[in-house]
């Protein structure tokens, strides 16, 4: 394997280079945007009680602990804007590379920053479900009335039942849909490209090998060593920002010299 003596100009090489990229994205890519990393030692799984009430048991037991709980994440992913890696993912697809986002957050900031085809494998809480009827709702409105103190929980408005978020919470199956979608992408992908993600996470964690496996090169780029490091053509501990910037500057065409003034 050819090596390039800067990480980051061997990814961007890989990058120029593949026609069919799929993006996994992981905490990493939302943490700069200012959302809390799940499973740092001061992320939201540290505290004891975060892993029961993001149960799917907890969640029906009681519903209206489960959304107070969720109150304050939710009230900052609401206002989170989308990063400048959010922002590359979609000049990727805007130069026709970008097969697919996947990714483990739960945020919506691909779809808000424009990236169309998005498996967000982990749910979302911009969206959620009649647990009777099946009806589809917007959760924004909800969480509002929640922290204005006017509902404890979300109802659905054809038949008054309790309205579950799409988040998926432990003890719960990953979205079928999702899954599946994903794992047809990264088989027809030629890049692989990780973006803030540890991958410890399992089932999700076991796509950049399928990529492997099926043919494709593996880009990685994550302050942390992962499990799958070993397996990529180009490793890049840096703020997925500065790396954004670096591939944006790269693909761009260089703009005409400025007039002398």
């Amino acid at each position: 394997m050819a090596h390039m003596s800067n990480p980051t100009e061997r990814a961007i090489s890989l990058i120029r280079s593949a026609g069919r990229i799929v993006a996994f994205s992981g905490a990493g890519i939302s943490t700069e945007a200012g959302i809390p990393d799940f499973r740092s030692p001061q992320g939201i799984y540290s505290t004891s009680d975060a892993m029961e009430w993001l149960s799917a048991s907890s969640f029906h037991r009681n519903p209206a602990a489960f959304y107070r709980a969720t109150l304050d994440l939710v009230s900052t992913m609401a206002r989170a804007e989308p990063t400048a890696a959010h922002r590359l993912l979609v000049r990727l697809e805007e130069m026709g590379k970008m097969e697919a986002v996947v990714t483990q957050n739960i945020d919506g900031l691909h779809t808000a920053a424009g990236s169309s085809k998005v498996y967000e494998l982990h749910g979302t809480w911009r969206t959620g479900r009649c647990t009777a009827c099946g009806a589809r709702h917007d959760m924004a409105p909800f969480f509002a009335e929640i922290e204005k103190g006017t509902i404890e929980i979300p109802t659905c408005a054809s038949c008054a039942a309790l309205v579950k978020t799409d988040i998926v919470l432990f003890e719960e199956l990953l979205p079928p849909e999702a899954w599946q979608g994903a794992v047809a992408a990264v088989e027809r992908c030629d890049l692989m490209l990780v973006m803030g993600s540890s991958l410890l996470v399992y089932p999700a964690a076991e796509l950049p090998m399928m990529a492997v496996a099926a043919g494709a090169q593996l880009v990685i780029v994550n302050l942390q060593e992962t499990a799958c490091d070993r397996a990529a053509a180009a490793t890049v501990r840096t703020r997925l920002g500065d790396f954004a910037q670096a591939v944006m500057a790269a693909l761009s065409p260089i703009p005409p010299a400025a007039p002398a003034s």
